[in-house]
């Protein structure tokens, strides 16, 4: 199969998949990331606010691209944070998501004070490897990279897709989970990363991850980091079973299911569960990587040469 192949097939089932569980995964997963989710918006507030007080107000942030938006949490927040003159657009690869977003837009826009805001937001299926064009005053992303088959691709298309000023604010689980200091314990998302390679004859060797360039990506781009953080919260459960559960038919890891099968993935499951102590509750610190860039000025670039 070629390479290309693979991508197509993979962007697929990450459609088919995010399409199926996208009312379990509002339900189970948007609130345990709410606090990662918030830190991102807080950061683009704080972009943007700050480009506002600097800038003439005909040129203030007018244009957002929220990609992989999923059941559309963050695009009334980003309406919000831009006024209600400004056009967000979100898109999403799996119909099922985008659905989800819709009903929430038009629920949330119909309640007080959000009403000036329904003419602003708009929705789409797209896939975030290869973006609308732009350009975007605003794009922004929570949790979407990490599943793309090219991420380092996309960061760059994304950094070109922004006008010359513009602000791109994106969160992600980076490919290991870094040590948390004084807790010893691997977060489930590592060990679940070791089950599945193991069990498919994979490497659980330390190698390079797929972003320790991606500073260097961005600037490629046109970009320049204005911010990278390592963010940390705790995600609780009522006990392991519960945490298969949520990850694996709300979230992330049911994919696999479509990919290898039930069986597959129970058996893994089974494996995972055994690591924990029976029937106890379960609190992992996860760390997500937030980089927040602005695409150089034209004359910024100019001038390098």
């Amino acid at each position: 199969m070629s390479h290309n192949s693979n991508i197509s097939r993979t962007t697929n089932i990450l459609a088919e998949s995010w399409s199926t569980i996208s009312n379990e995964y509002e339900k189970v997963l948007v609130p345990r990331f709410a606090p990662w989710t918030q830190h991102a918006l807080d950061a683009l507030r704080d972009a943007v606010n700050k480009d506002t007080k600097s800038e003439p107000a005909d040129i203030a942030p007018s244009s957002a691209l929220v990609l992989c938006c999923g059941p559309g949490h963050e695009l009334l927040p980003i309406a919000k944070i831009l006024g209600p003159t400004s056009n967000v657009l979100g898109t999403d690869l799996a119909p099922g998501m985008i659905d989800a977003a819709r009903e929430r837009i038009e629920l949330e826009c119909e309640k007080e004070g959000n009403i000036i805001y329904k003419g602003c937001i708009t929705t789409k299926i797209g896939d975030a490897q290869v973006p609308p064009c732009g350009p975007y005053h605003v794009i922004f992303s929570a949790f979407g990279l990490q599943q793309l088959p090219r991420p380092m691709s996309a960061v760059e298309s994304w950094i070109g897709r922004m006008q010359p000023g513009g602000i791109c604010v994106f969160i992600y689980w980076p490919p290991r989970q870094p040590k948390i200091t004084g807790d010893d314990d691997a977060s489930s998302l590592g060990l679940w990363g070791d089950l599945v390679k193991r069990k498919l004859g994979g490497k659980q060797s330390k190698e390079d991850p797929w972003d320790e360039n991606i500073q260097d990506a961005i600037a490629a781009a046109g970009g320049e980091i204005m911010h990278d953080e390592s963010i940390v919260h705790e995600m609780c459960w009522n006990n392991a079973k519960d945490l298969f559960d949520g990850m694996s038919r709300a979230g992330p890891w049911h994919a696999l299911r479509l990919r290898r099968g039930d069986e597959f993935v129970d058996s893994l499951g089974k494996e995972l569960i055994s690591l924990y102590p029976p029937e106890s509750s379960l609190t992992d610190k996860f760390t997500a990587r937030m980089i927040v860039a602005r695409r150089q000025a034209e004359q910024s670039k100019s001038s390098k040469i």
